[in-house]
This record gives structure tokens, sequence and C-alpha cells, in this order.
């Protein structure tokens, strides 16, 4: 049963340091514990304060989180009061304790401030966690995962904490332990040995316009506020009174992050205090930009003088300097002096920005066509005005070559100017060179720019095209003026063309004569020749036996003794000197000499027995076709050798024909001519 009652006494025994032994039997006397302390219990009876008296808020019966039974439902028996001190984010788990100890040990748990003693006397504060052991074992506290040896009746959930608070415990040992009690911290978040509230900070006073240097301890990894600067030390120029907090972190004794917080206050004395002297304070209107005019400012001193210095050299002598300038961007420290009426000598500086120029680009100068757009397009600030006017980065038609200059604007209002150099140009007309301007077709010709282009378009004249600025080629096939036309770019980019007329003229006479007669024989022997050549002026003949004319139209009387044909040659010659030749074969035609006998008699005697034409000059023997019709036209003889005569028979089997008049047709060929000739008549068979 829980019914004795003994007063407990505390003592701690951390990981590097031993505390003494503590009396904390009162709430005001609680003291810090942490990961791994010792209990020592010494029965030496209770507080001087009574805090949990019958105030059912401050010690409920019914247990605030969980199924548990209340409070310390027998009130602080032998207490000892204690603050854990969070120092990282996490869940709180602890316990007092140790399995397979004796004993009660009953406690409560409240959250932690400087008025929670009083608010819990005066019934005021409810706990977050207590346990009323319901088995007497020593071993309790609060947990997630049930420590080994530990019972759901003796421990409560765990609590999610923030780094900074601070929670008050009373343990009540209601079976009077004298043995020592070991607690344990065991859950995500970091207890601290001390107060998350140890970094103490120095509080200095200063006049107005002073700097002073704040310094922090107890904790590493420093942030201050205001100003978020870093470090153990600050060096701060409040204006007026301000405390400055900063926070610190470590890491703890089982890992993790220990946080701690503190502040100082920098005291401003006002201006006049008798401890202060003089104060005046520089400023200007600036950032501006270059040549434009800024002020200097100097606050009030009392009865005060003022000199204004740039890098020691006076640039005036009041309170307030206006239509200050300067030309080049940077930053321009200007140090005011003042003299009060006591005699007390201040200072202060203010540094002037003079932003940048814009670095304002027009862009490359233009050369451009006649007739061509133009894009102007400037860069390096926010906005841009063009002079003549303009559209940034928008195409215009530009009538005249000129200068356009920009003036771009930034953001913060500075101006810088550029300008670029529109120059119009006319298209160059391109100018060729063709290898020959006349000549004889054949004729192959080398076409090339006098002038320089970067794309150029050819068309010839004789259905041939070409592409490219290089030497280009073509052949003239046919006679005649050909006119080249060429689409042209130039090296501004300019496009032209032209068309170059008759510039190639090719000549390609055509010779050509006929004669008459045609040809020549016993007695006709005289030839005239008709010049029908073409595109020719001169001319010369080779008439074939050695004779020569330059006469267009030439006669001449061959000798004929030897019975033989000659060849004539013309050569026809163009104005350039082209020429063509032809010739044309004078031929010899023998005298047609031949005999057709009109009776023969076929009646076996030696004498007459057949019938044959007799052919002896004049005609071709290898031409030669004689046909026999009988009355009725029937065919009875037909030979084309004419040296073979018709014996009077007919028939495969050789019948004579009954004597009669029959009729002949003969066909032959002049020699040295492609005419025919037919000839046809009777012939009597007389037997």
């Amino acid at each position: 049963m829980k019914n004795n009652i003994l007063f407990l006494i505390l003592s701690f025994s951390f990981i590097t340091d031993f505390y003494s032994q503590a009396t904390a039997s009162d709430c005001v006397n609680a003291v810090n514990i942490c990961t791994n302390s010792n209990f020592a219990v010494d029965p030496n009876g209770s507080g001087n304060t009574l805090e949990l008296d019958n105030n059912p808020i401050s010690n409920p019966s019914i247990n605030p989180s969980s199924s548990n039974s209340g409070c310390l439902l027998a009130g602080e028996l032998n207490p000892t009061w204690m603050i854990i001190n969070v120092a990282s984010n996490g869940t709180l788990e602890f316990s007092f304790g140790a399995d397979g100890g004796a004993g009660c040990l009953d406690w409560i748990m409240w959250q932690y401030s400087p008025s929670a003693c009083t608010q819990i006397i005066n019934n005021q504060l409810a706990p977050v966690r207590c346990n009323w052991n319901g088995i007497c074992e020593s071993f309790t506290g609060i947990a997630n995962t049930l420590p080994t040896g530990g019972d759901p009746v003796n421990f409560e959930p765990p609590l999610n904490v923030t780094a900074g608070q601070q929670y008050l415990i009373c343990l009540s040992n209601y079976s009077s332990q004298t043995t020592n009690v070991p607690l344990n911290f065991f859950g995500t978040a970091n207890v601290s040995c001390n107060s998350v509230s140890a970094i103490t900070v120095n509080s200095p006073t200063i006049c107005s316009g002073q700097s002073i240097t704040l310094t922090a301890s107890g904790s590493d990894n420093y942030v201050w506020s205001p100003g978020g600067l870093t470090g153990p030390s600050i060096t701060v120029s409040p204006t007026s009174t301000t405390t400055y907090n900063v926070t610190g972190s470590t890491t703890g004794p089982t890992g993790g992050t220990i946080n701690a917080s503190g502040s100082g206050t920098v005291t401003v004395l006002p201006v006049g205090s008798a401890q202060c002297g003089c104060v005046v304070n520089a400023s200007n209107n600036g950032p501006v930009c270059p040549n434009d005019p800024f002020t200097l400012t100097a606050s009030n001193v009392t009865g005060g003088t003022y000199t204004w210095t740039l890098n020691g050299n006076t640039v005036g002598n009041s309170q307030s300097l206006t239509g200050q300038t300067q030309s080049q961007s940077g930053n321009y420290t200007y140090t005011v002096t003042a003299i009060d009426n006591l005699g007390h000598t201040c200072t202060s500086t203010t540094t002037v920005v003079i932003r940048p120029l814009p670095a304002v680009v027009a862009g490359n100068d233009v050369t451009t066509c006649y007739n061509s757009s133009v894009t102007l397009t400037a860069s390096g600030a926010n906005s841009y005005t063009w002079s003549p006017v303009v559209q940034n980065g928008v195409a215009f038609n530009p009538s005249t070559s000129g200068i356009y200059t920009v003036i771009g604007t930034d953001i913060n209002g500075c101006k810088n100017t550029d300008e670029v150099n529109v120059t119009l140009v006319a298209a160059s007309i391109p100018q060729i060179s063709p290898s020959v301007n006349v000549g004889c077709a054949p004729l192959a010709v080398n076409f090339s720019f006098i002038n320089t282009c970067t794309q150029a378009d050819w068309s010839f004249g004789n259905g041939q095209t070409a592409s490219g600025c290089g030497i280009q080629s073509t052949i003239y096939q046919q006679p005649g003026c050909f006119d080249v036309f060429v689409q042209y770019t130039d090296l501004n980019g300019c496009d032209s063309s032209a068309t170059f007329n008759d510039i190639i003229c090719v000549e390609k006479p055509k010779a050509a004569f006929y004669v008459n007669p045609p040809s020549i024989s016993q007695g006709n022997s005289t030839i005239n020749f008709f010049n029908v050549s073409q595109g020719a002026v001169t001319y010369w003949w080779d008439l074939g036996d050695g004779t020569i004319s330059a006469i267009e139209n030439p006669n001449h009387t061959y000798a004929t003794a030897e019975e033989t044909g000659f060849v004539a040659t013309l050569v026809a010659i163009s104005p350039s000197g082209c020429t063509d030749t032809t010739t044309l074969a004078i031929i010899y035609e023998e005298q047609l000499i031949f005999y057709v006998p009109n009776a023969f008699t076929p009646d076996a005697d030696e004498h007459n027995q057949t019938f044959k034409p007799v052919f002896t000059s004049g005609f071709d023997p290898y031409n030669f076709e004689m046909v026999i019709y009988n009355r009725w036209g029937e065919i009875v003889f037909k030979s084309q050798d004419h040296t073979k005569g018709w014996d009077g028979s007919f028939g495969y089997k050789g019948l004579d024909v009954q004597t009669g008049v029959y009729t002949w047709i003969i066909k032959f060929k002049p020699k040295n001519t492609d005419n025919k000739v037919t000839i046809n008549g009777i012939v009597n068979v007389l037997r």
C-alpha cells in the first residue's frame, strides 16, 4: 500500500559534471535535469510549501493523456521538483527508475513559465502528463515504445515538444525510497542540462551616432536580429535604443542540436546629452545617374557651422549642398564636419552612389540597297528612343543615307547614347566579258564578270542556263547573234539584271551549189555552176580538172577525150573566215548505142536463130530487163542478161511459139545516172 510519507532530497550526477546534493522539495527551488542523472533519496520530510492542496485543476483525478489512473491522488509526498529544458524539436520521452525496482514513484508535469509555481498553488495550471503508478516497481515515465520491463500502467504517451520549451515535474516519493533513482531521456528531442536561455549579452549605453560591439557567450553558431548578422560579436550603430536578440545552437551530449537564446539592449542617449557632446549625421538623396544633381544634407547641430569635403577638398559650407554632380559612376564618400555652439566638433560621412550609365549599343553600321528594309535594334538598356524616329527592332525603309542616334534609358532612369550609320547604295549593274564575241559554229564561249557578285543566274540565249559568279561556259551550235541575260546580286546584297544584246555572233556558212546540165558527154561538156551557199561572202572553187575559180557562179568546159567524170568542190567562206565545203560529181555519160532487130527465124538452121537486142555503150549491164509477151499478154520470155537472147520457145518444156508478132519491153539504166529508161517494140517470129 502507498502509506509511507518520507522527505526526498535530490542530487544529480551528470555525464561530465557532478552537482552537489541539492534540496528541491518546493516548486520555487526546482532544479534543471538532463539525461542519465541519478537521484539520491533522503527521507528528510516535506518542503516549506504545500503546492498541491486540494486543487483539482493543477492535480486532477482524471489522467489528461491516457486511461491510466489520475495524477497525484495522495497529494505531494516527499516531493522533488525538477525543470526539463527542451533544446531541439521532437518527442519528449523519459523514465524514472529501472526494471526490477520496488516502491511507487508518482509524478505530474506542467509546461513551465516563471509564474508556473504560483499558478499551480492557485489551482490555475493544468498538467500535460501525470502518472499514479498502477504497479509499485519504481519504474515510470513517458514513452512511445516501452523500455524493457516497463508496464503500460506506469507509462504515459510521449509529448511533442519545441526547442526552447520548459516543463516542470513534481516527483512524489510515495514509498519513501532511500536508494538512488536513475533518470534517462531517450526521445528525439534533446534536453539541455541548463536553461535554453543561457546566452548572455552585454547591454551598453552609447551616444547618438556612435557604434558599439555586442558580444554573446554560452552557445555556438550565433544569429542576431535585427540585421541577420552572425558570429559571437557584432558592431551596431542604432539611432535609438534597440534590443538585439541572439539565438545559438550547439550539439547536445546525446547528439542533435541544443538551441539557446539571449538578448542585449543598446541604450542610445539623445542628442544634447551632456555626456555625448556634438552629434551630426550626413545623408544624400542618391543614388543618381552621372551628371544628375544630388543633395548633401547634414542633421541639425545647435548653433552649428558645417564644412563638407570630398577626398580632403572642401566642396561647401552649408548644412545642405544642392546641385552637386559627378560625371563618372562610382561611390563618392563626402564628410561633413560640424562645430556646435559649445565648440564640440563632430563628423559624419555619407556615400553618394553614382549609378553606371547603361551600355547602350546601337548595333553595327548598315550598308543596304535602295528600297530595302532595315531593322535597327539597340541593346543594353530598358527603353529606347531613336532619332530620326524609328521603332526599336521594327523594320523600316530608309529613303536616304544618314546617322541614326539612339537614347537608351535603364530601369533607374540613367541614359546613354550610341549611333549607327545607315548607308544606302545603288545596285551595281553586272558587267560581263565573253572570251570571244564572234566565231564559227560550234562556238565555245567562256563568260566572266568584270565586277564581283555573290550570286548570278545566266541565260545564254541558246536555250542553256547556268548559275554562279565564276566563269560560265556554253557552246553555240547554230549561227546567229545571241542576247545574254544576267540576274545579279552584288556584294552589298543588291539585285540587278542586264541584257547584253547581240553580244555573241556565230557564223556557220552553208556551202551548196548545183550544175546544169548535170553531166557531160561527147559534144556536150560545158557546165554552168549555180552557187546557192548561205552565210558566205567569198568562195573558192576546185572544178576537179585542176581549174581553180573565185567567181561566185562560174561556168566551165571539160575535156571529154578521156571519157571520165569530175568532182567539183566549193568552199564557202563567211565574213569571219568560217568555212563550209561541199562537193558534186560531174558525171561523164557515155553515148547510148543499142539496136533491136524486128524479126528472127528460129527454124533450126544456123542463121538468125535468136532474138537479142544489141547494146554497145551508155548503159548499165547490171540494171537490164527484157520481157516478151504473146498476143494474149502472156509472158513467153524474160531475161535480165543483155547477152541472152530468145530462141522462140516458151515454158519449161521449151515448146516452140507460133509464127507471128510478139511484143517486147526492155528496161535499163543509163550509165552514170539513176534514171530508168523503158523502150518497147515488136518482133516477128518467122519459121
